[in-house]
């Protein structure tokens, strides 16, 4: 089966080709590039006034609309994902709080689903944290470093835990983030209030992870470094940047931008429940929270929790706010985080031979017009 996406702006990891062409032949890109003729027997849709785009992949979320992953059900679960591929997210990871009914629940579900080609893992947010930080964490999943809690959490979720947040000042730390390595999951720095040469001193030369770079850590000081300032000056580090608005000031998302390598910036949304619905109050872990103009938050103390924005919209927003090119936002939520997972020789970018993760965008990124999953048209 050949589709012919034809006259739409291609936006390649490192250009735009106005009015290019992009060929899907059956789960692979056959052409990506300058304008060809539509194949004999071809579908060709015209892309004409928007971005064709490679799938993008968001590494932290929590939910959508009316619905979490608390409870992890079979409902919610493939709703999620319906809601994040209909607006151009053609993988995502399930980012939770360390509970285990949660973790071994959701680990279930991507086979139980069908989910798995488009979720490549879960995502833990803690438990080895600093209380001080903890955020919109709960406390009963903020624990003391424990090496042996990570091989015991990672058989309960199946071997899916690609990501696991951590603050390297804490006692035993080194050792949590050596056990990280060893069963296969990418440690992240997170709700933190570590040094500059505290991360140092843990993570080396290592690829690691920066958690929502700025929220939740010790921030950038010119005498005191934190930890948001060793993200912004060590290559061996990417950094998750939520461009919401509300999470990161947009003076702030300019500073990344001009600071940080281009290839390490992952843009992604922290979406919770209420993320691209209508404001609102929504139970969530136990609690209410409240959705508005700005962001998500429980309703009992005011504490900022998670993202109405989706990744599409964080896009736009990166590049109005920061002033990014178009091919480098697309980039920062596409073929780096698929680098980033490892996932960068199928995924990430349109190039020949590649999965065909196609979507086409309205020039705002406020709308994905259509959506190819491995060839499959979604929308």
């Amino acid at each position: 089966m050949l589709t012919c996406i034809q006259r739409g702006d291609v936006v390649t990891p490192s250009s735009v080709l106005p009015g290019g062409t992009v060929i899907l032949e059956g789960k692979r890109i056959a052409h990506a590039g300058p304008a060809r003729k539509t194949p004999r027997g071809a579908e060709e849709v015209s892309a004409r006034g928007s971005w064709v785009c490679p799938g993008l992949i968001d590494v932290h979320m929590h939910g959508a609309r009316r619905w979490s992953l608390d409870p992890p059900d079979d409902e919610s679960f493939r709703a999620i994902a319906d809601i994040f591929l209909a607006h151009g997210v053609t993988q995502h990871v399930p980012t939770m709080m360390a509970s285990d009914e949660l973790i071994a629940g959701l680990s279930s579900l991507v086979d139980a689903t069908g989910l798995r080609r488009r979720i490549p893992g879960i995502h833990i947010e803690g438990p080895f944290v600093n209380p001080e930080k903890r955020g919109g964490i709960q406390p009963q999943y903020v624990k003391p470093p424990d090496p042996a809690e990570i091989a015991r959490l990672q058989r309960l979720a199946g071997g899916r835990i690609r990501m696991m947040v951590f603050a390297p000042e804490l006692p035993r730390a080194a050792e949590v983030f050596r056990a990280m390595r060893r069963h296969g999951i990418l440690p992240c720095v997170g709700h933190t209030l570590a040094a500059s040469a505290e991360v140092a001193a843990v993570v080396g030369r290592t690829t690691v992870n920066m958690t929502h770079l700025f929220n939740a850590m010790s921030g950038v000081d010119h005498k005191q470094p934190g930890a948001a300032l060793y993200g912004l000056t060590h290559d061996n580090v990417y950094v998750e940047l939520n461009a919401d608005g509300t999470h990161v000031h947009p003076e702030a998302l300019r500073l990344a931008y001009r600071a940080k390598r281009r290839d390490r910036i992952v843009l992604m949304s922290d979406a919770v429940i209420g993320a691209g619905a209508p404001p609102g109050e929504f139970p969530y872990m136990g609690r209410d929270v409240i959705a508005n103009e700005r962001g998500v938050y429980y309703k009992d103390d005011g504490t900022l929790i998670g993202s109405r924005a989706l990744l599409n919209q964080c896009v736009g927003r990166f590049i109005r706010f920061a002033g990014a090119r178009v091919e480098e936002a697309v980039r920062m939520a596409s073929l780096n985080p698929a680098t980033m997972l490892g996932l960068a020789r199928r995924k990430g970018s349109l190039e020949t031979g590649k999965d065909a993760d196609v979507v086409v965008f309205s020039r705002d990124f406020e709308k994905a017009r259509a959506v190819w999953f491995e060839g499959l048209k979604f929308i």
